[in-house]
């Protein structure tokens, strides 16, 4: 039995959109309705030119009609009618008014009597029917060829302030689902001439347009390469997250550290690919992916370049000492408790002992528990609507917790390890890389709970081993730490060097 959501999900259906086609199928109304069929949302209409009946072909709802109204069709009936009393005044002798110039059977001479720049004659059907379904307007002639009108109209969300990404400083507006409106905010930060922007397409069934934006003086044309070549090997039926393009492009399925920068600000996207990166925009998706991307990339914060230098170094310093608090301590905590009591002194451990003398609950169930309500309480406040999703972490943390302590279910001491570690790993800027940190901690909890500091030092060991063997497009993900023999180490890192 076939799971149709399989085939979706992993794309093995493995016919594409050129294979769907027939490319010995000429142009014309039959031909067309063979492959787009009577869909309701399919628009087949009929005009006249030159005294003859012309088919149109559009997909109503992704084109502007009152666009092709003014822009196409009235100059065709300006230009017909003035052909027709040219004619007219041939036949009443009146010499020097006919300008009948034989040629309006010829496809180009009707496009080049519209006001539309954005026009074109194609004889593949292929083509034809992807402009079509990518919003463009056909008029269908006898001569086996389409008049291809670009006039898409579809309704698009406005330019609004980035929801995942807090501006303090800065531009406000976010990338929006259109492609077209993407590459013009992109082109407005970016006015030069060695910014490229090259199109591409994904999807066997969609053809998702694609666009990689690099700059051409600056970009490593090796990289360049292998980032359009792992494009052209993807193979799936659609992209409908940006999540799946990613997994698809890296093609690495099981690295547990995101290998690819994923933005909504256009600021972002552009200081990124104006320092050699590769950006990739997507036609359907509010964000935009950038490659190569390593571990530093992860602390940055676009408003560190707003603020003063010593103000963001200060700032990012903290960040990598919470990412490392957040990573450890609930380890750590547990790891002294369980194995090597000794670090603490007579007061500390007195105050444990007596505030854990009637918790039923050992520490290890105490921290297992808290950090997986932790877990709990923030996925239900990205769930929830947002006009209250704010108050679920404020009453499961407050209140809850409050009442746990109370109740001598839970320690206050293990409510105070749950939330300076949930409070630092908020300090990460980059919701991919918090979330492998989250991953990473039950790891290390689990080292600690079988072996104690030895457990987390061998832990240790084999994180930083694995940042250090894991790339991004042959680029290392510890650079500019684990290469360059060191060069560049301090440049952009741990601190913002002033402009």
């Amino acid at each position: 039995m076939i799971n149709i959501f399989d085939l979706w999900r992993y794309g093995r259906i493995t016919k594409s959109f050129e294979d769907k086609i027939d490319k010995n199928d000429k142009v014309n109304l039959e031909n067309i309705k063979k492959y787009l069929g009577d869909n309701q949302d399919i628009a087949y209409r009929e005009i006249k030119i030159n005294n003859k009946i012309l088919p149109v072909v559009f997909i109503e709802g992704l084109v502007n009609i009152d666009l092709f109204d003014d822009m196409v069709l009235k100059p065709l009936i300006i230009t017909q009618r003035t052909s027709h009393s040219a004619l007219d005044a041939e036949s009443h002798g009146i010499a020097g008014q006919a300008r009948n110039d034989g040629n309006d059977n010829n496809i180009q001479e009707i496009i080049y009597k519209t006001c539309h720049i954005n026009a074109e004659a194609e004889s593949d059907i292929s083509t034809v029917l992807s402009d079509i379904l990518n919003g463009s307007i056909a008029i269908i002639s006898e001569e086996n060829q389409a008049m291809l009108f670009d006039l898409k109209g579809f309704m698009i969300r406005g330019l609004q302030e980035p929801s995942n990404e807090t501006v303090i400083k800065g531009p406000r507006s976010a990338f929006v689902e259109a492609l077209r409106m993407n590459t013009a905010l992109v082109r407005r930060s970016i006015r030069s001439v060695d910014l490229k922007l090259d199109g591409m397409s994904v999807g066997n069934t969609s053809n998702i347009p694609v666009v990689l934006a690099y700059m051409d003086s600056v970009v490593d044309k090796h990289i360049l390469e292998l980032v359009k070549a792992q494009i052209d090997k993807i193979k799936c039926e659609n992209i409908l997250s940006v999540g799946e393009f990613e997994e698809k492009l890296l093609g690495n399925k099981y690295a547990l550290f995101p290998q690819a920068l994923v933005t909504e600000r256009p600021d972002r996207f552009c200081s990124n690919i104006m320092e050699g990166k590769i950006g990739i925009l997507i036609d359907g998706l509010p964000t935009a992916v950038i490659v190569p991307a390593v571990l530093n990339m992860y602390y940055q914060a676009t408003d560190d370049y707003s603020n003063n230098y010593a103000v963001a170094s200060f700032v990012r310093v903290i960040r990598y000492v919470c990412s490392l608090i957040a990573l450890v301590l609930p380890a750590v905590y547990i790891a002294v408790l369980c194995y090597h009591q000794e670090l603490l002194n007579n007061s500390i451990a007195l105050s444990i002992i007596e505030s854990k003398r009637e918790v039923p609950f050992s520490s290890i169930q105490e921290v297992l528990f808290l950090m997986l309500a932790f877990e709990v309480l923030i996925e239900a406040g990205i769930r929830m609507p947002r006009t209250i999703g704010q108050a679920v972490p404020i009453i499961g943390g407050l209140i809850i917790g409050d009442a746990a302590v109370s109740a001598n279910i839970l320690s206050p001491l293990v409510v105070i390890i749950a939330a300076i570690t949930g409070v630092s790993a908020f300090m990460i800027p980059n919701q991919d890389f918090l979330n492998s940190i989250r991953l990473f901690r039950y790891i290390f909890i689990i080292s600690a709970i079988f072996a104690g500091f030895f457990g987390i030092a061998l832990c240790g060991v084999a994180f930083i081993y694995y940042l250090c063997a894991a790339e991004s497009f042959e680029v290392p993900y510890f650079a500019p730490f684990a290469s360059n023999e060191g060069k560049a180490m301090l440049n952009d890192t741990f601190f913002r060097k002033p402009g």
